[in-house]
């Protein structure tokens, strides 16, 4: 007759519910199971223990010898959710392999392990900011945030900030659609009182997370500051799966800044990394009698940014560019920056820039068939 897993003992269950933290040990299902148990609701508890070699030979993955060995083993027992359980057990048993279960036992039982390893110092609020994107509607999901700040950073709340810009019916192609969005984003911005629960102990480190029009990044960028507990991510798209994580065995990308020339007083800084940028655009906007600089890289490409430190190498030539613009062609100088780079290059190019050290800048953006166009200054 085939033992039933209610007869596992005590002891095991606490075993296997204690190292799943309470989740769904299916791979990428991971929900939670406990239910309102601290209410006194024990009807909310949705978890099944689980017989990865089931306590029969006649079971799913049932073994003549190891069956009974193992019946009472915590390591070979899963928490699942109700339809995890049945996937393996009822509907396809034989495409869940012993071992294929196991791996993902051991996978969600060492992340577990890594999360609540992890110290105070290591909790980050994650940060989203999501505009709509020529007729596209942006948004970050909460799950790829996670997966991308772990296991250096641990989520500190179980919901994000959120900054969302999407009230207008105006397309960002339209004049109006800037003024109304910056507008909106700089309200949003001051809700949320980030700065404030910063310095109250509130907030102690930024994870931020950003899929925007280009100036309106700058501008969230230009919002939150240079806060030094913060670190910006950057979405990409090949290899599919890497999401937001930033990848650790790439090349450096080879950062560089061409001079532009000394003496005139309208200067325009090209930010050539996503793609390059011809002179004769930005000449045929601001004309001839102009100095144009430019931070550029040996292949300028959509998914360049791939490692944290070409971040911070960008961020440290950026401002090192901004200081030394204003140095050769005078604090009166007129800047105009025409951005053609990653989502997380726009933000931290708001983040650098201070008021004091750095010009005020005017913002092109590309705008179809009628090219660069100036959306936004910033400015103190």
């Amino acid at each position: 007759m085939k033992k039933k897993t209610r007869k596992l003992t005590e002891p095991t269950r606490r075993i296997v519910w204690a190292k799943s933290a309470g989740r769904c040990q299916f791979q990428n299902c991971n929900i939670p199971l406990i239910g309102h148990l601290v209410a006194g609701n024990r009807g909310a508890n949705k978890g099944y223990v689980a017989h990865i070699i089931a306590d029969s030979p006649d079971g799913p993955r049932g073994d003549k010898k190891l069956s009974e060995k193992l019946e009472n083993d915590p390591d070979n027992v899963m928490l699942l959710c109700d339809p995890c359980h049945r996937e393996i057990d009822k509907e396809n048993p034989d495409k869940y392999t012993a071992a294929l279960l196991l791996e993902m036992k051991r996978e969600h039982e060492e992340w577990v392990q890594t999360v609540l390893s992890a110290g105070p110092e290591s909790r980050s609020h994650i940060l989203q900011f999501s505009a709509t994107i020529g007729a596209n509607r942006t948004a970050v999901p909460i799950d790829e945030c996670t997966r991308a700040i772990m296991p250096r950073k641990t989520p500190a709340a179980t919901t994000p900030i959120e900054i969302k810009v999407r009230g207008t019916h105006f397309a960002d192609d339209d004049p109006s659609y800037w003024a109304m969005e910056i507008a909106n984003l700089r309200h949003q911005i001051e809700a949320q009182q980030i700065k404030h629960r910063m310095e109250k102990g509130e907030i102690r480190h930024l994870s931020v997370f950003g899929l925007a029009p280009i100036p309106l990044l700058i501008e969230f960028g230009h919002l939150l500051s240079d806060i030094s507990a913060a670190t910006v991510y950057q979405l990409h798209r090949e290899p599919q799966g890497q999401g937001w994580k930033w990848a650790e065995d790439e090349p450096a990308m080879g950062l560089q800044i061409n001079k532009g020339r000394p003496g005139p007083e309208k200067v325009a800084l090209k930010l050539s990394l996503s793609a390059k940028i011809d002179d004769s655009r930005v000449t045929s906007i601001l004309g001839e009698d102009i100095s144009i600089w430019e931070v550029t890289c040996p292949n300028p490409h959509n998914d360049v940014m791939r490692r944290e430190d070409d971040l911070s190498s960008y961020r440290r030539l950026i401002r090192h560019t901004l200081e030394q613009i204003k140095e050769i062609h005078g604090p009166e100088a007129k800047l105009s920056v025409f951005p053609a780079i990653p989502v997380s290059c726009a933000i931290e190019l708001g983040r650098v820039w201070q008021p004091k050290a750095h010009l005020a800048f005017d913002i092109f953006d590309q705008s179809g068939p009628n090219g660069f166009q100036c959306r936004h200054r910033i400015e103190s």
